[in-house]
């Protein structure tokens, strides 16, 4: 190998390490409050409320961040096509670390009232706006410094800080709700947060040294970044901007299924104890981490679409099954279907639909395009799942087939938006669209796939 060509592999390294450091601190940040929604926010920021109705404020809240992550991912993105990945990242990354701290220090309902949720909507709609313009800017200083044969593989490296944070939000949270309930609902559950202040720490070091993306580089020293992003993927890529955003359909509501509302209806309606339902989820979350750089290798040799396509069928048979075998209460038998189910359903797809996105965009355009897909499937697709399962299931916990209607149908969107895909921008032998142009540093001109 060439001193070169040496300098390159590292420097695709280096950026797929600091991808994965930064979006597993913002998921760790973005799943705590999501575990400490199903779990104890009920009862500290809407204690007049029953449990029910409770969960039901709590997993309002959840939500409340999908409405931002749109408007982030507009900003961020237009910095991102305008001043550069890098920079942006940085940004993202502080501010989401703090404003997760700040929920840390927030006083209860009992302290001041209506103003702890309103204070608490607010820090979480700040923490919306920085995940969505972390994500697209992430999957793109990944996919943009690696080797040609090796995208759909070192695009996987910011969707491994999903399950990652994952692991580490709900071991986190399981050992704090470990503590006696007056120790949890007094001081317990802030330490989490409180540890954001920290770890942004951490992942600003390692981000600030990475290099700007060559492909930016080159786009800028070229005159060809635009002057309104937005604009230009609203009016000549809305296309891709739909087919991105349809992609998001089967994968989020799988995975916000099983990492939130599964702990309060385990907890709730199968009488699991809360460290059991965090442990089933840390489980599958791990085996999921394993199987992602897999997947995504099998994508790099057979075809990203032909994984997702596969991970989504997946879906579709296995819902109801999937739910079913839950509703069984068996320990062993949930925690083995609910592994099954992140594997199947989450690994196939989360692993190739990061580079799927951002190869349905060029250059100028890609980090808006990447990140308003992410935020508005997040927005249509993840915000409301919690809220909604838990509405469907009712006060009992019993009506649970719903749930599966909900999941075919998130799979149908999800198929319907791969087909488009191989007919928007298919590659010369019609194996893996979207992927081949972006790897070899293409940029066509704005709006067109590539």
């Amino acid at each position: 190998m060439s001193t070169a060509s040496a300098a390159r592999a590292s420097t695709a390294r280096r950026a797929a390490l600091a991808s994965l450091v930064g979006t597993t601190i913002e998921w760790f940040d973005f799943f705590i409050y999501g575990t400490a929604a199903a779990l104890v926010f009920g009862d500290l920021f809407f204690p007049a409320a029953d449990g029910h109705s409770a969960r039901l404020a709590s997993f309002a809240t959840l939500g409340v961040a999908f409405l931002a992550r749109p408007i982030g991912a507009a900003v961020f993105g237009h910095v991102g096509d305008r001043l550069g990945r890098r920079s942006t990242l940085v940004t993202t990354l502080a501010v989401m670390g703090t404003s997760t701290g700040l929920i840390g220090c927030l006083p209860t309902y009992d302290t001041i009232g209506v103003w702890a949720p309103v204070l608490l909507i607010v820090l979480r709609l700040v923490q919306g706006a920085a995940v969505g313009g972390e994500w697209g800017g992430a999957v793109l200083m990944s996919v943009e410094h690696a080797p040609a044969s090796k995208v759909r593989l070192y695009g996987a490296a910011p969707q491994l800080g999903s399950p990652l944070g994952l692991v580490l939000s709900t071991a986190v949270m399981s050992a704090v709700t470990s503590l006696p309930e007056s120790s949890l609902l007094s001081w317990g559950w802030r330490v989490p947060f409180l540890a954001g202040f920290v770890l942004v720490l951490v992942g600003l070091v390692i981000r600030l040294g990475v290099e700007e993306s060559a492909d930016f580089q080159q786009l800028k020293e070229d005159g060809g970044t635009s002057r309104l992003p937005l604009r230009d993927v609203c009016t000549r890529a809305w296309r891709q901007l739909l087919i991105g955003t349809g992609l998001q359909a089967s994968v989020n509501v799988i995975f916000y299924v099983i990492s939130v509302f599964f702990l309060s209806y385990a907890t709730d309606a199968l009488g699991f104890e809360r460290t059991t339902a965090l442990l089933i989820v840390s489980f599958a979350a791990t085996v999921d981490l394993l199987a992602l750089p897999l997947f995504a290798h099998l994508s790099d040799r057979f075809g990203a679409h032909r994984v997702f396509t596969a991970g989504v069928a997946f879906t579709v048979i296995a819902a109801y099954p999937f739910f079913g075998l839950v509703d069984s209460g068996d320990t062993l038998v949930v925690t083995l279907t609910v592994t099954l189910m992140m594997v199947g359903a989450h690994a196939t797809t989360y692993a190739v639909i990061s580079s799927m996105t951002a190869g349905l965009f060029d250059s100028g355009v890609r980090y808006s395009g990447t990140s308003l897909s992410n935020a508005l499937g997040g927005l249509a697709f993840s915000a409301p799942t919690p809220l909604i399962a838990e509405a469907v299931i009712g006060p009992d916990g019993t009506r649970w087939w719903p749930l599966g209607i909900m999941a075919i149908v998130a799979g149908a969107v999800s198929l319907i938006a791969v087909r488009a895909m191989t007919r928007t921008a298919p590659d010369h032998d019609g194996h893996d669209p979207a992927g081949n142009a972006l790897a070899a540093g293409a940029t066509p001109q704005s709006g067109s796939p590539v």
